[in-house]
């Protein structure tokens, strides 16, 4: 394969991701569900070019939608987990038993998130929207943490569709 296939690949799926997030950026319904749809294409990238490619995508993406997108909340939501998620997934559920392999998901996703939430509060200046307290806090955990089950239990079975349905179209396009 020549390499100049993966490198129009990845710019063309670059420029959908970063389309799409300012698309999340700039409608607030989409500013968790454009870094979701972004990690799917780093993940078609993963499998069809490799994962230096994916990372090399990630790194761009969220360069650019930290520094050009209005909206740092879902910028920042990508860039510090669900843009490289997809492409450490297949090492993290190699972990046994899955217990920990779960476990360790859970943390590297509440670190992300939690990570990326602090930088917005202390660098960015943009306060924490909390009307319940503590208890709005320890609500806003949960749910993103159940939110984070519901993904990862999607994007097992978007990336078995992607495998059985759409893989050798498109590495039929990069032959």
């Amino acid at each position: 394969m020549k390499k100049s296939k993966p490198i129009a690949l990845c710019g063309l799926l670059a420029a959908l991701s970063t389309a799409l997030m300012f698309l999340g950026s700039i409608i607030w319904v989409f500013t968790y569900a454009a870094p979701l749809i972004c990690s799917l294409i780093i993940g078609v990238i993963c499998d069809a070019a490799g994962k230096k490619y994916a990372f090399v995508t990630y790194l761009a993406v969220s360069i650019i939608s930290v520094f050009f997108l209005p909206d740092k909340e879902c910028a920042l939501t990508y860039a510090f987990f669900f843009g490289y998620y997809v492409i450490i997934k297949d090492s993290l559920e190699k972990i046994k038993p899955k217990v920990v392999s779960y476990f360790l998901k859970l943390v590297i996703f509440n670190a992300g998130i939690l990570s990326s939430q602090l930088l917005l509060i202390y660098a960015f200046n943009i306060p924490l929207d909390n009307n319940w307290g503590k208890w709005g806090i320890v609500l806003l955990i949960t749910l993103a943490n159940a939110v984070f089950v519901m993904y990862e239990l999607m994007l097992s079975r978007l990336l078995i569709l992607y495998d059985i349905k759409y893989k050798n179209k498109v590495n039929k396009l990069l032959k």
